[in-house]
């Protein structure tokens, strides 16, 4: 039997304050191009904008949602795993937005 459940087992992580030096994403408007996709780990939907790291056809990216556009589903470039987690690793520490 586990333990108790934890904060995050209910929330996704809480994205740092961007940082002076960040980087800035460049995100396009979601288009349908597989079948099926893969939500990997997300932000929590607490706080916008929400980000979710995904997987697709082979592919990784990360889907950026914002309350200023309520069902406007922006993403970033599709990539290799290696390359979306270190972006998603840059977005969650305020590195990148």
């Amino acid at each position: 039997m586990s333990g108790p459940a934890s904060h995050f087992d209910y929330h996704g992580l809480h994205v740092a304050a961007r940082q002076a030096q960040a980087v800035r994403v460049d995100w396009t408007r979601s288009l349908p191009r597989a079948d099926r996709l893969r939500i990997r780990e997300h932000t929590c939907a607490c706080t916008y904008p929400m980000f979710e790291l995904c997987t697709a056809a082979g592919l990784w990216f990360i889907r950026r949602l914002t309350d200023e556009a309520p069902g406007v589903i922006m993403e970033s470039a599709w990539v290799s795993a290696r390359a979306a987690r270190d972006l998603w690793l840059q977005i969650v520490t305020g590195q990148a937005w």
